[in-house]
């Protein structure tokens, strides 16, 4: 709220008015009454505007949720409840949204004298607690849908998200079956990695749209250097192109030639700084002679 003064015609019984104004719950003797009340009071004014902007940012964030039939009970049955301790009955609308049945005349509240019409605060009578009851409770019942919702909402990115690991694991291990297969296929050029030491990480085959290297055993590359695959020709290493290595082994990357082709003794893997291939490999870590 602003620190503008109150007038001295405000209330707190006002504010309630205020958002019952603001989410269309007053009967039509307290909105004439209020609207006379708001011509003149700059903080019921601020109190409408901020309720309106609220509910709108509610409305353009989330999807309406219907709120559990419970949760409605027990709002109607405090309703009750609050007009039983006053003495006076309204009455509610059932769970099936059918509108309340009007009050008898002879059941009217009595007309206010002279001096209560003049008067410049009007109490609130019992209807007006009912309704203002009725606003707290239409408050309670957005506030609840918003946090079901919430709820609902999380509840969807985490299977949404676990969908996706899913999937994106199930096309890895697509692709390194096709790899595995091509490599068998007689006419497929192919070649396993090696490690100097001799430790198999990996498998390179070319079925004549470029090479793809299956890796399983490399380190993970860093941000800043790349993985450049090497083809063997005439003993002169010619670089393929390069690929990363995450830690989700085994994986496979494709690597388009960008080099005329020519038969191909061998294949080699070298680790380079930075992100393009330099003309020599300057750490070579596998490397394999193509099978037949």
């Amino acid at each position: 709220m602003s620190d503008r003064a109150v007038p001295d015609s405000h209330t707190g019984a006002h504010d309630a008015l205020a958002v019952g104004w603001a989410l269309h719950t007053l009967d039509h003797d307290e909105e004439a009454d209020f609207a006379a009340h708001l011509e003149t009071c700059p903080t019921c004014r601020q109190t409408v505007d901020e309720t309106l902007e609220t509910l709108g940012e509610l409305a353009e964030a989330v999807v309406p949720v219907t709120p559990p039939r419970h949760l409605r009970r027990r709002l109607l049955d405090a309703v009750a409840a609050e007009s039983a301790a006053s003495g006076e009955g309204i009455d509610l609308p059932e769970l099936t949204g059918a509108p309340a049945a009007e009050p008898a005349a002879a059941d009217a509240a009595p007309a206010p004298a002279a001096e209560e019409r003049d008067a410049t605060v009007v109490p609130l009578s019992p209807r007006r607690r009912a309704s203002r009851w009725l606003a707290v409770a239409a408050v309670a019942l957005v506030v609840a849908a918003v946090g079901g919702l919430a709820v609902a909402n999380q509840s969807l990115r985490t299977e949404r998200d676990a969908a996706a690991a899913a999937a994106a694991q199930a096309e890895r291990d697509a692709s390194v079956v096709d790899v595995l297969r091509d490599a068998g296929t007689p006419g497929v050029t192919h070649a396993t990695l090696a490690r100097p030491d001799g430790t198999l990480v990996g498998l390179v085959v070319d079925d004549g749209s470029g090479a793809r290297v299956l890796t399983s055993g490399l380190d993970a590359n860093g941000a800043d250097e790349v993985y450049v695959l090497w083809g063997l020709a005439d003993g002169t290493p010619r670089p393929l192109g390069t690929f990363d290595v995450t830690q989700q082994t085994p994986a496979v990357s494709s690597v388009p030639s960008t080099t005329a082709a020519v038969p191909l003794a061998g294949f080699a893997v070298s680790i380079e700084p930075g992100r393009t291939a330099p003309a020599t490999p300057t750490r070579v870590v596998a490397s394999g002679q193509v099978g037949t």
